[in-house]
């Protein structure tokens, strides 16, 4: 959910799989290409220091993610924003996505980019019921908690900044409303690795698994360190 925790880690499978340099597609929305343009020199500076060729895709309110922007990449990368921006933009490849993971390219989401990687994505919100479950500037401007059909590469709900935002309230009310059956919040600077083997964390923080036994909530924290 934090770059610094797994870009190490992502573009050494990105490597693997492109057996050399890899490219990766660095996916980012905003409302205005312009805008999104602003952010380009951070996450290039981030990525190569690992030795890999980027390939921005940048999204805005009229610019939708297609299959072919990600045609040659070794690697994908979701960028952070608003969430619901994000969703609507990248969702049309979604099949796309879920194709190429399941050929081996690995996927990296931060922030947004991990929200709507879930079959279900959660795009934000501050309420169920009328009722606050997290910080209202954790909402991404929606009031009621909404979930969507989300990309498709993990079996939970994600939420994120989970101790910064104080969102992991929110992921276990998702839980309690029945809303979903399970659902993980991550730490900042922390990572969640997901493959054919149990649910990973890695680096300075904390993963918050949180499901339903009976008529409890149970969270379970993985440490990252």
């Amino acid at each position: 959910e934090d770059e610094s925790a797994w870009t190490g880690r992502f573009v050494d499978e990105a490597r693997a799989r492109a057996g050399g340099r890899p490219t990766i597609a660095v996916v980012l929305w905003a409302p205005t290409a312009a805008e999104g343009e602003a952010w380009h020199d951070e996450y290039r500076a981030d990525l190569a220091k690992h030795d890999c060729d980027v390939r921005f895709v940048q999204l805005a309110a009229d610019r939708s993610l297609d299959a072919a922007d990600l045609a040659g990449a070794d690697g994908i990368f979701v960028g952070g924003g608003l969430t619901p921006g994000y969703h609507e933009a990248v969702m049309p490849a979604a099949q796309a996505i879920r194709e190429l993971v399941a050929d081996g390219t690995p996927y990296a989401g931060f922030s947004a980019g991990a929200m709507i990687a879930g079959d279900v994505a959660l795009v934000g919100g501050w309420r169920i019921g009328g009722v606050e479950v997290t910080r209202e500037e954790a909402s991404e401007g929606l009031d009621d908690v909404t979930l969507g059909e989300g990309i498709g590469l993990v079996d939970v709900v994600v939420d994120v900044h989970a101790t910064q935002y104080g969102t992991v309230p929110r992921a276990m009310a998702i839980v309690d409303a029945g809303l979903a059956e399970r659902t993980v919040a991550i730490d900042e600077r922390t990572s969640l690795i997901v493959g054919e083997q149990a649910l990973v964390a890695a680096g300075e923080g904390n993963v918050y698994v949180i499901s339903k036994d009976g008529p409890h909530v149970q969270v379970a924290v993985l440490g990252g360190r």
